[in-house]
């Protein structure tokens, strides 16, 4: 049983030929059942994707071919139904795709794997400026080290064996062959000591890069964008700069001490459960505002801040406000992670700060000290910076450490 691709029009096709013990009138009867026919344990086709290379049916055929997946004008789009995934899959088109990129050993998906680690639609290659964007050199590393046969079978070993050396003191043993394969297998001693390898710091960098430019993007067209849509694209950004949350959930609504309920933008979990508050505006919010010789917070931006502080107070003061968001947030927490809520902190994010005089950029540090016990205040402008400063602080992490 083999398989290869052949992109024909706007069409990917998966070339299957079938294991000589198996007959193709079967094989098609089985595309036209329910279940379709999966092939390597990756791909599911049914009849409906089967295409002839002559255009006719040919029962005598030996390979098969099936339609999973679109060509368009600078990417090919995996079919998320063929894959069996919730995300889609896309490849740049100058990428030439061989079976090793979605099949591993024991016929193990790739791609269904990532999907069950990542929350978006992903691309590889091509120049996308997404967030969820690797290079082809950074997807055949990891495809490279994905698990391989022996390294399963030592770890099912090691598994089974730490539940039965109660009983059978043998089964120490595969816990130091375990530990012992991994060690000679993937830690490599690293040049000069360092604690992170050239592959995660090219995803690292890549990861943030993509993340400046489409922020970027975002506010050359932000008349254009919805706010709610706003404030999604620009939490999957502070995420990169957080990376402490583990949770964000929207417009969370808990007791507000008073005839309103109180609902932030967003709830943002650590890993050890405490809550904070994200506040997110627009980027055409008007930042400052002139009183005598100096600038202060506009009415919008008073308003925000004053509202984080109402979020926190009643946050503080009500145990039904806690209640209400420990049970919330209970469902998208992971087992053994519970929301607490122990002198919340928050995050504003707003408006610009590109075109400020040195004034206004004094006066405006004054504003977010004067309030940083209660939140860490930015503009889009600061964020800009921000990433920025960390791609060249990684550039340079790679160039002292692997350009030797």
């Amino acid at each position: 049983m083999s398989i290869e691709f052949e992109k024909t029009g706007n069409e990917l096709l998966l070339l299957y030929v079938p294991p000589l013990n198996m007959d193709i009138k079967a094989i098609k009867q089985r595309l036209s059942s329910p279940n379709g026919l999966r092939i390597k344990n990756t791909f599911l086709v049914n009849y409906s994707l089967l295409r002839s290379s002559d255009g006719e049916e040919n029962d005598l055929e030996e390979t098969l071919r099936f339609c999973i997946g679109q060509v368009g004008d600078g990417y090919t789009l995996i079919s998320p139904e063929v894959l069996g995934t919730d995300h889609r899959f896309y490849f740049g088109n100058e990428i030439e795709l061989k079976p090793m990129m979605f099949v591993a050993h024991r016929n193990i998906s790739i791609l269904r794997k990532i999907d069950e680690l990542v929350e978006h639609d992903f691309y590889v290659g091509g120049e996308s400026s997404v967030s969820q964007h690797v290079s082809k050199e950074t997807f055949l590393e990891l495809v490279r080290r994905f698990p391989k046969t022996a390294e399963l079978d030592k770890y099912a070993h090691y598994k089974i064996a730490n539940i039965l050396r109660e009983y059978f003191p043998e089964c120490d043993k595969y816990e130091e062959i375990f530990n012992k394969y991994i060690a000679s297998s993937h830690i490599s001693p690293l040049k000069n000591n360092l604690p992170i390898s050239k592959y995660n710091l090219q995803i690292e960098l890549e990861q943030f890069t993509s993340a400046y430019h489409e922020l970027q993007q975002m506010l050359v067209q932000h008349d254009s964008i919805p706010e709610k849509q706003w404030q999604s694209a620009i939490h999957n950004v502070l995420q990169l700069l957080y990376p402490k949350y583990i949770c964000c959930a929207r417009e969370i609504k808990f007791y507000g001490m008073g005839k309103n309920d109180k609902q932030p933008d967003f709830l943002l979990v650590d890993a050890n459960g405490f809550v904070d508050i994200l506040e997110i505006k627009k980027a055409d919010v008007i930042v400052l505002t002139k009183y005598r010789n100096n600038y202060v917070a506009s009415r919008e931006v008073s308003g925000a801040i004053q509202q984080i502080e109402k979020y926190i107070y009643c946050l503080n003061s009500s145990d039904k406000a806690k209640a209400d968001i420990a049970s919330k947030l209970k469902p998208l927490l992971p087992e053994g992670v519970e929301a607490r809520v122990v002198n919340p902190q928050g995050i504003l994010l707003f408006g610009r700060s590109k075109d400020f005089n040195q004034q206004q950029l004094a006066d405006l540090e004054l504003i977010k000290r004067q309030y940083k016990h209660v939140a860490d205040i930015m503009t889009y402008d600061d964020l800009l910076f921000r990433l920025g400063n960390i791609i060249e602080a990684l550039k340079l992490k790679g160039a002292r450490n692997y350009d030797k």
